[in-house]
């Protein structure tokens, strides 16, 4: 999921769940997608574009892959209702994660393996080196098996990254920027 001023910005929040053995129909996926896209109490949803996509793998071992993206525009939106789509993104993440097989929440990685991964994602998604970024917060929250980290990069803006942890393997949850003020 991502959520963006306008769909055709650079997303300032971006929501990101990789799941093993998934079953559940593509249909329903998409259903409970359109679902975030009506904020409480709007009469219209917010400007949205669902996507989806699949492929199949032969190369040795044989396997498949379903790619859902919610691009959704935050223009408008409060703090408020900014706290209403993440608690409901968490909310449809530990469904589809239940509807899951076989996933389950391993062991915490190390810390290096987490920020590696985030910077990983951040360097996709923002067109960023991922040397070029510099890590200036970083907390554990054991509770919940991850990682919260904060990133400079040199052109002044900020990045960061929620790095939680799903069959052994660290998955980047949630990641973000801020544009340095001018």
């Amino acid at each position: 999921m991502k959520l963006t001023d306008h769909p055709t910005a650079e997303p300032d929040e971006v929501w990101v769940l990789s799941l093993d053995s998934f079953d559940m129909p593509a249909d329903d996926v998409i259903k409970e997608l359109e679902a975030l896209t009506w904020l409480r109490g709007a009469e219209y949803p917010a400007m949205s574009h669902i996507s989806s996509r699949q492929g199949i793998t032969n190369w040795g071992a044989s396997s498949s892959f379903m790619e859902f993206v919610l691009e959704m525009s935050s223009n408008g939106m409060g703090g408020v209702a900014t706290v209403v789509v993440s608690e409901a993104v968490k909310a449809l993440y530990s469904k589809l994660r239940e509807r899951s097989q076989g996933d389950h929440w391993g062991d915490v990685v190390s810390e290096e393996t987490a920020i590696a991964v985030a910077k990983q994602r951040i360097a996709n998604q923002y067109s960023v080196e991922g040397d070029s970024l510099t890590l200036s917060r970083s907390e554990t929250d054991a509770a919940n098996r991850s990682f919260h980290f904060a990133f400079s990069h040199p052109d002044g803006r900020s990045f960061g990254a929620e790095v939680g942890i799903l069959k052994d393997a660290p998955t980047c949850m949630r990641i973000w920027r801020q544009v340095a003020p001018e």
